[in-house]
């Protein structure tokens, strides 16, 4: 099988599904606005002239003259008011287009163009993947019948994320990881709030940033005006393996984001068996039951998360058996390996 992939070549997302089916044996293209490398797969650098989203008229005809060219048998556009409005506009067929979360949970109601962007590129879909069942009815509010819209989780590999062979030293300090991107809709100065808050009132805490982006300056300043430069480390991006390493010394993960499709970062940190404290929104509550399972605190609530970091602290129990729980919610629900094998059905289908 050939496939055409039109997506951020640089996306960890991408290159996992590149990857996964290059090693099914599939012939596998990658379209880009981003040029990276990816063994094993031809990756193509589409035009924008430097112009940001008008820069969408030069990619079109560049992506339909590869398609042409290539002939693949399915493409995939990833990211809905992005690829896959280009993917559409090309007229590439089958064509399967994938939301990510924020693409139709968010930027379809913040301007006339952002929607029709998104409505344009999901009603040209011959199948339009969500990454949770929660998106599901804002593709369909975009025009997309029902029985065209399939909910399929990125996953988690299972065998990379999983608990220590030891189980980490009881606090003092308790290690906390964020392993957000440092981006205004991942919200992570929250995190850093909360941590000032809880140091205050005396718990030792060693925060593990792990993640990139554009706040990050001013989350370094942040943390030094707190005073908090000894209790903080930035680790930027990371590899897999060290991220799951980092994972599983930590006693609780925080994902602070105002939004989210599927939480794959949630999901790692699940199968790594930390205790999980996530916002109150939807993505996070089809994983967590609050007080139970981890715990739930509303969006940019410093305050209310802190009180989560030094219960968490203090209850040993609580984490453990979330733990327990939560590693097999992972593997029943979130198994990379059952996504690439659904995805793969799809694709000979449409084929």
């Amino acid at each position: 099988m050939r496939i055409l992939y039109v997506s951020d070549a640089l996306s960890i997302h991408t290159r996992r599904w590149a990857e996964a089916f290059r090693d099914r044996g599939a012939q596998v293209h990658v379209a880009s606005f981003r040029d990276a490398e990816i063994p094993g797969v031809m990756v193509h650098r589409l035009p924008t002239g430097g112009l940001g989203k008008a820069g969408y008229l030069l990619a079109i005809p560049a992506l339909r003259q590869l398609a042409a060219r290539l002939k693949p048998d399915v493409a995939h556009a990833q990211y809905v008011t992005s690829y896959g409005f280009i993917a559409a506009m090309a007229g590439l067929k089958p064509l399967v287009v994938t939301a990510w979360g924020t693409d139709v949970l968010i930027s379809p109601n913040e301007s006339w163009l952002s929607r029709w962007l998104a409505t344009r590129a999901v009603t040209a879909a011959d199948r339009v993947t969500t990454v949770a069942e929660h998106m599901n009815a804002a593709v369909v509010a975009l025009g997309v019948p029902a029985l065209k819209v399939v909910a399929m989780p990125f996953g988690v590999d299972i065998e990379r994320f999983s608990p220590p062979a030891e189980t980490p030293p009881e606090p003092p300090p308790l290690r906390v990881i964020s392993t957000r991107n440092f981006a205004p809709v991942y919200s992570v100065h929250t995190v850093v709030e909360a941590v000032r808050l809880a140091t205050g009132r005396g718990l030792a805490v060693a925060l593990d940033l792990v993640g990139d982006g554009p706040l990050r300056s001013e989350l370094e300043s942040t943390v030094q005006a707190a005073g908090l430069q000894g209790a903080v480390t930035f680790h930027g991006h990371v590899a897999a393996p060290v991220l799951a390493e980092l994972l599983g010394r930590a006693h609780v993960f925080v994902s602070s984001s105002v939004s989210d499709g599927n939480n794959v970062s949630l999901n790692e940190a699940m199968a790594c068996g930390c205790f999980p404290l996530a916002t109150d929104i939807p993505a996070n509550r089809q994983w967590l039951v609050d007080g139970t399972t981890g715990g739930l605190f509303p969006p940019g609530d410093a305050a209310r998360l802190a009180a989560w970091i030094e219960r968490a602290a203090s209850d040993p129990a609580l984490r453990a058996r979330a733990g327990q729980f939560n590693r097999g919610e992972v593997e029943r629900r979130a198994d990379w390996r059952v996504a690439v094998q659904c995805m793969g059905e799809l694709y000979e289908r449409l084929a």
